[in-house]
């Protein structure tokens, strides 16, 4: 009695289930290490294909650099990291934005060469951006700060380059304040570096839709 209730203990033989759930296990397992090994080799070729864009991108700055540069042959400019810098005393009188007859007259000179470097470089565009010192304005009832002051000043210039050929889709005007300094505002000589205007080539995508 006690040998047959031992034999009917497992009357169904359980082996064939358990091996094929095993076999499943070892089939998911594989799977996703399949998957993993895919995805692996797809982040490498991402990287590898960034790491090129990248490369590209430095390529382009440096040549960019290069043609930027040779608009400061006047003088009347500073190129710095790829941007064209006009200090304020050159185009505008203290706490004015109307150009002075020599800024204005510059600008109609620089105006050219920067539509010809735009045809030749269809996705860039030119950003225009107006810079003060810390002095706050006072004397002019047209502008309540800075911002309004720098904002008016590089929407004149950015006239300016457009009646000289510069086309309308590929210039944006910025008035930046006081709040990007080039050096601290800490004597004159240091206010004077700071009160400037910035033209600088950048993405078209990188400020607008289209």
């Amino acid at each position: 009695m006690r040998r047959g209730a031992r034999r009917d203990l497992f009357p169904v033989n359980v082996w064939p289930p358990f091996v094929d759930a095993l076999a499943l296990v070892v089939a998911a397992f594989v799977l996703l290490m399949a998957i993993a090994l895919v995805a692996q080799k797809a982040l490498a070729t991402r990287m590898r294909e960034r790491e090129r864009e990248v490369a590209a991108l430095r390529t382009d700055r440096d040549r960019l650099v290069r043609r930027m540069s040779a608009l400061a042959a006047t003088g009347m400019v500073e190129v710095e990291d790829g941007k064209v810098i006009l200090q304020g005393e050159v185009l505008f009188d203290s706490g004015s934005d109307e150009l002075r007859p020599a800024g204005r007259e510059f600008l109609m000179r620089l105006a050219p060469q920067l539509a010809g470097l735009l045809s030749a470089e269809g996705d860039l565009m030119v950003l225009v951006g107006g810079h003060t010192d810390d002095k706050l304005v006072r004397s002019n009832a047209r502008f309540a700060s800075n911002w309004e002051l720098s904002t008016a000043r590089a929407t004149a210039v950015t006239r300016v380059l457009m009646g000289g050929g510069v086309p309308a889709r590929q210039i944006v005007a910025a008035g930046f304040g006081a709040e990007h300094p080039r050096t601290p505002n800490s004597d004159e000589a240091a206010r004077r570096r700071n009160r400037r205007i910035e033209v600088l080539l950048v993405p078209i995508h990188a400020v607008a839709s289209r």
